[in-house]
């Protein structure tokens, strides 16, 4: 004898169900993890487990005083997935996230741009990045310095959803414009919009500075 039902309930389609309702649930799982919590002057990343401002400070300072001046603060500059991944948070977070994320990427002026722990160095002949600076005997040095993993070498528009381990994108798109990591030695990351147009660029003299360049502090704890 066959059933169709059990309990009152249809068997049929039953383990489909069960499939979709754990999906389900590790989805929200996933999304929780993901999603920022705001925490007044700063958005808690709980995937990075990190605190990071709303505005931006330390204007006017090349990329390695701006890395000194962070230090004396406690605090750090967010590296490019840390940027990435905050990024993500605040397009698909509340009116509030979304006003932050339009600050930082809205195609108009006046011009906005943030530095980004991301140095370029060639080892061996092969291109790394060096990354999670600190301050150690009064010298910047960083605590990450990994082989540059598979990603997009050439001056394009990206995809936001696409950026990979290390925070740099695989895959063409609309987000904003890009411009791929350098050999030359010299080339520390940063993000800009202005009038024209908003990029992430791998490409930029680490000595510049400018009054509307400022950085966005990061804290394990406030």
């Amino acid at each position: 004898m066959k059933f169709n039902t059990y309990l009152g309930k249809p068997i049929e389609g039953s383990f489909e169900r069960y499939l979709e309702g754990s999906r389900d649930k590790r989805d929200s799982s996933v999304q929780e993890k993901n999603s920022g919590e705001d925490k007044g002057s700063y958005i808690y990343l709980p995937k990075h487990k990190l605190y990071i401002a709303k505005e931006r400070t330390n204007f006017n300072k090349n990329w390695y005083q701006a890395h000194e001046s962070l230090h004396d603060e406690n605090a750090r500059m967010l590296t490019l997935a840390e940027f990435a991944d905050f990024l993500n948070t605040l397009r698909n977070g509340n009116s509030e996230f979304k006003r932050i994320y339009s600050e930082i990427t809205e195609v108009r002026d006046p011009s906005r741009a943030e530095w980004i722990d991301a140095d370029f160095k060639v080892v061996n002949n092969i291109l790394h990045i060096n990354y999670n600076h600190r301050t150690l005997n009064g010298r910047l040095t960083p605590q990450n310095s990994e082989r540059l993993e598979a990603c997009l070498m050439e001056d394009c528009r990206v995809d936001l959803n696409s950026f990979n381990r290390q925070g740099l994108p695989t895959r063409k798109g609309n987000d904003f414009d890009y411009y791929f990591p350098r050999s030359d030695n010299n080339s520390v990351a940063w993000f800009r919009a202005s009038s024209d147009r908003a990029f992430l660029d791998c490409d930029w003299n680490p000595g510049g500075s400018y009054s509307s360049l400022g950085v966005r502090a990061a804290r394990n704890r406030i």
